[in-house]
C-alpha cells in the first residue's frame, strides 16, 4: 500500500500522523541535512520525513530507511516504506525500543514489547490512534515483537548504514548506533 501517498492526499490524517508518532513527512525527497557539509553518510540517500527534535527519516538507494537524529545517533530502522510505517504504527515510538539486550529470544523481546506498548499506550490517545490505523487501511491488532524484530534485523543488516562528523581539527566521529 502507498502510505506516503495516502498521507500527502489526507492533510487531517498527516496531521494526526504526525501527532501520535512525531513524523512530519516532506512534499518530496530533498537532500539530507549535512551540517554545512561537515556530514557524510555510508549510503547514498534522501531525506523523505522529519521528527519534531531534528531527525531525519531517508529512504537509501535500495529502498530501505535510515534515520539520523539530532544527538547523533544513525541507522537503518526498516527494509522499506511498509515497513516503517508498521513500525510506527504498532510500536508507537519505537526510540523507547533500542535496548538491544531486549532481543535476545522470543519471549524476552515479546516481554519488553508488551509491557512498553502498554505504558506508551497508557498516555497515547489510542482514539486518534485507531482512526489512523483505519484510515491506512491496517489492522489494529498487530504483533508489536514481530515489527521489533524486523526493526532490530534491518539495524544490524550490512552494510550498516552511518553518518561521519568531520571535526574543524581534521578528525571524524562516526555517528552512534541506534540501539544501545
Amino acid at each position: 500500500m502507498d502510505y506516503l501517498k495516502i498521507l500527502r492526499e489526507d492533510s487531517n490524517l498527516a496531521a494526526d500522523f504526525d501527532a501520535l508518532f512525531d513524523f512530519w513527512l516532506l512534499d518530496g525527497l530533498e537532500e539530507r541535512d549535512t551540517a554545512e557539509g561537515r556530514c557524510t553518510f555510508s549510503l547514498p540517500g534522501k531525506t523523505f520525513a522529519r521528527d519534531g527534535a531534528g531527525g531525519e527519516y531517508h529512504q537509501l538507494e535500495d529502498g530501505s530507511i535510515g534515520y539520523m537524529s539530532s544527538e547523533g545517533e544513525c541507522g537503518r530502522i526498516a527494509e522499506s516504506i511498509d515497513d516503517l510505517i508498521h513500525l510506527l504504527v504498532y510500536s508507537i515510538c519505537w526510540h523507547d525500543y533500542c535496548d538491544a539486550s531486549q532481543y535476545t529470544n522470543i519471549s524476552t523481546l515479546e516481554a519488553y514489547a508488551n509491557k512498553r506498548h502498554d505504558e506508551i499506550a497508557s498516555y497515547t490517545e489510542m482514539d486518534v490512534w485507531e482512526t489512523v490505523v483505519k484510515a491506512l487501511g491496517m489492522n489494529s491488532k498487530g504483533n508489536v515483537a514481530a515489527e521489533l524484530q524486523k526493526f532490530y534485523d534491518a539495524a544490524h543488516r550490512a552494510p550498516l548504514y552511518t553518518s561521519y562528523f568531520h571535526e574543524d581539527d581534521g578528525t571524524v566521529t562516526e555517528s552512534q548506533n541506534l540501539f544501545f
